[in-house]
């Protein structure tokens, strides 16, 4: 089984989801306004999770969003 890399396209959204990740997980950094427009999209869609939890949710789904496209031809 031969490995593909991934687009950049999912890179980019890798590094996207794990900057997402990170702030609204609080530990290295965190931005405001950010942690407050994903909690409010969060609370529109009606998911009661806690912004830790998705952020910790979104740095485990980061690289294995990389994973998936190195591994999976067209992602």
């Amino acid at each position: 089984m031969t490995t593909n890399p991934p687009y950049l396209a999912t890179v980019v959204i890798a590094i996207v989801l794990m900057v997402i990740g990170l702030s609204l997980e609080g530990t290295l950094f965190s931005v405001a306004a950010l942690n407050q427009m994903v909690g409010d999209i969060l609370a529109t869609v009606g998911i009661a999770a806690g912004a830790e939890l998705v952020g910790r949710v979104l740095i485990v789904l980061s690289p294995t969003l990389l994973i998936i496209g190195s591994l999976v031809r067209g992602i």
